[in-house]
């Protein structure tokens, strides 16, 4: 799986500290039930956004500026390892 090999999945992204929660899809897929899809992501969204809502600007300032930090350290460990998977 092309995710896998990138190290994109959603548990990769995860330990990373690139995303902060792991919806669960429902039976199926999400692409076969939009309703249960709905359903499991509505309390997910519903607690970030009061979570976000709670921080003030210089706090949220704070979270974004950590949040794309932690995309160029993971980078630099996609190239290490790819360049440890070459020698």
């Amino acid at each position: 799986m092309a995710a896998e090999a990138l190290k994109i999945t959603a548990r990769d992204l995860s330990q990373l500290g690139i995303i902060d929660e792991i919806v669960p899809e429902p039976e199926g897929g999400a692409h076969l039930d939009h309703e249960g899809s709905a359903a499991l992501l509505d309390p997910v969204l519903d607690r970030s956004l009061r979570d976000l809502l709670a921080l003030t600007p210089r706090a949220l300032l704070e979270q974004r500026t950590k949040n794309s930090a932690a995309w160029g350290s993971s980078s630099n460990r996609f190239e290490a390892e790819r360049y440890s998977r070459c020698e």
